[in-house]
């Protein structure tokens, strides 16, 4: 068995947008931006964003919706797949011993 985790530190990029399956399970998305800044050789300054998917279900998604705007800084443990339609960073956040917090 293999397992990973990942813990991003970021700012919401938008409104966080919730929906509902047709099974009643509530589910919020929105986009993270981490952002970090160096120096390269030639002791330039770079600033570098990365954007991550985030969806969050179940009772989480509805506190996210609830508490979350964008701008708000957070912490979101989850797992890391790839977004089926870009291939691009999609965090899935499905279960509950994930966690979320503001900061």
């Amino acid at each position: 068995m293999s397992f990973h985790t990942i813990i991003v530190v970021g700012n919401l990029g938008r409104e966080p947008e919730m929906r509902y399956l047709n099974t009643g399970t509530a589910v919020t998305s929105f986009s993270l931006a981490t952002n970090r800044k160096y120096n390269r050789q030639q002791r330039q300054q770079v600033k570098e964003t990365v954007w991550f998917n985030v969806s969050v279900w179940g009772k989480q998604a509805e506190s996210c919706n609830n508490f979350l705007h964008k701008g708000s800084q957070v912490v979101i443990e989850g797992r890391l797949r790839p977004d089926a339609e870009t291939g691009g960073p999609h965090i899935l956040y499905p279960f509950r011993r994930h966690h979320w917090r503001p900061l």
